[in-house]
């Protein structure tokens, strides 16, 4: 079967994504796979693909070892489904009346798919304009500031020998050196070999206290902070930019406030939908029959032990 796989492989190197309207039907019954009797085909893959969100089908495509594993999957499933009818499975009531219920989730699904699609969504720009102006506080960005730094650990080396470790570094930062440099060459911190002491733009309440504290005190790009100590180690920070907090204009954020609002507006008729089947008036329940699927724990009673020794169970 692996070796089937490889050749099968070959023939994915140039797919690209298909949809329902660009795959003509006859090309649905194209042989893809063949295994003993049993065989796999376009449509076969195709209809596997409509289990995967629709927003990744085309990354998923573009990766030959996913390919692959599905085939693999459909295959062994489609080989022990045969096994099962072959052993007289499919006759059994209760196995029946499980097919028959997967067949209804996915019929539900698609279902739920086309009502989705036919949903007609309003314009939200208005109300996504009038939510801005409400509540202008979830659109305010924060003070910031993007800074580097370089840590020295006080695991290996005495505090002592961290700190003046710390000084000898930032007295290299204060006399020119480029701390870039320093940071991938000194710095404890693991990440300092791919960015080199850059943490990027960060707000309050990220950082260690006194870490943000001393970055935030700073007033001008270049400005070097004297020695932290944090629950890290001692730090050397250099700041490259402070943001200031402001207010996100709207044309900032409108698409994504219409498409977040789009969003909640779709899953509210969905559920509005779902919700009126039911809740239907019409639906009857048999109460008593309902009652008896309940099961019951298992009355209490002596323990083996307790029971063997003539002694009544603890609480007796």
């Amino acid at each position: 079967m692996k070796r089937l796989f490889i050749v099968l492989a070959l023939s994915f190197c140039v797919l690209v994504p298909v949809t329902k309207a660009e795959t003509p039907a006859a090309a649905l019954d194209t042989v893809l796979v063949s295994w003993r009797s049993l065989s796999l085909t376009q449509g076969d893959y195709e209809a596997a693909l409509r289990g995967i969100p629709e927003v990744d089908r085309f990354t998923f495509q573009l990766n030959q070892r996913r390919i692959s594993e599905l085939l693999n999957s459909m295959l062994l499933t489609r080989t022990l489904a045969a096994e099962a009818r072959q052993s007289g499975l499919d006759k059994d009531p209760l196995v029946q009346r499980e097919m028959a219920l997967a067949a209804e989730r996915v019929l539900a699904t698609r279902r739920l798919e086309t009502f989705e699609k036919s949903i007609k969504v309003p314009n939200m720009v208005a109300s996504a304009e009038e939510r801005y102006h409400v509540k202008p506080e979830e659109f305010r960005t924060p003070e910031r500031v993007r800074a580097s730094h370089v840590l020295v650990e006080a695991k290996t080396r005495s505090h002592e020998e961290a700190h003046a470790r710390a000084e000898e570094i930032r007295s290299k930062a204060l006399g020119g050196a480029d701390f870039a440099k320093l940071a991938s060459e000194f710095s404890d911190d693991p990440s300092a070999k791919g960015n080199q002491g850059d943490l990027g733009f960060f707000a309050r309440g990220r950082m260690a206290k006194p870490f943000e504290d001393a970055a935030f005190a700073m007033e001008k790009p270049g400005d070097i902070s004297p020695v932290v100590k944090t629950q890290f180690g001692y730090h050397v920070i250099l700041l490259h930019e402070k943001q200031p907090a402001g207010q996100r204009p709207f044309a900032e954020v409108k698409d994504e406030l219409v498409a977040q609002m789009t969003k909640t507006y779709i899953e509210k008729e969905k559920a509005k939908y779902a919700e009126a089947i039911v809740s239907d008036k019409s639906i009857v329940m048999n109460t008593a029959a309902l009652d008896k699927l309940k099961k019951e724990l298992p009355k209490a009673s002596a323990t083996p032990a307790a029971a063997k020794a003539g002694t009544p169970a603890p609480g007796k």
